[in-house]
């Protein structure tokens, strides 16, 4: 009895529609399996701490940075992860930089290198004190250009612990 309530625990974690990450020889660790079970929330409540809110993007050329503007929004407290081919999910908040790089004319917040290579990335932000729409760039080539979506389409406001 308690071995079959541990299997059906264990197999709703896995639920929700996700696909699953290539095949790689090691098995995935455990963020990478919840950020992958938490992927049925990220259009949860739009006014709540810690929903992760994402976008997909891909390109005909390898992506090699991603930008992330947050508008006026005087957002400090966030987390920002990736899923891409090459490399699974990856938490890339310690290697968001604010000063130089490439692109400078998308005007970008923050910025962070994709080791690639990969023609598709999902950037998900998780916020902590503010939300704010979220603009979505990224360099593939030559080219650096703003997605025409956003993450969370609403304007800059305190968000709510959630309970």
């Amino acid at each position: 009895m308690v071995a079959a309530v541990m299997v059906g625990a264990v197999g709703s974690i896995g639920c929700g529609g996700v696909e699953p990450e290539p095949s790689r020889a090691s098995v995935p660790s455990a963020a990478a399996r919840y950020l992958e079970a938490a992927d049925g929330l990220e259009d949860d409540d739009h006014n709540q701490c810690g929903v992760r809110r994402c976008i997909d993007i891909e390109r005909d050329k390898n992506i090699t940075h991603v930008f992330l503007d947050f508008g006026n929004c005087p957002i400090e407290d966030f987390r920002v992860t990736v899923r891409t081919e090459s490399r699974g999910v990856e938490d890339v908040t310690d290697r968001l930089k604010s000063v130089g790089g490439p692109c400078q004319g998308l005007d970008a917040d923050y910025r962070f290198e994709l080791p690639g290579p990969d023609k598709m990335v999902r950037v998900c932000v998780q916020f902590k004190d503010y939300i704010s729409k979220v603009r979505v760039g990224v360099k593939a080539a030559n080219e650096c250009t703003y997605e025409s979506r956003t993450i969370d389409g609403n304007a800059c406001r305190k968000c709510q612990p959630r309970h």
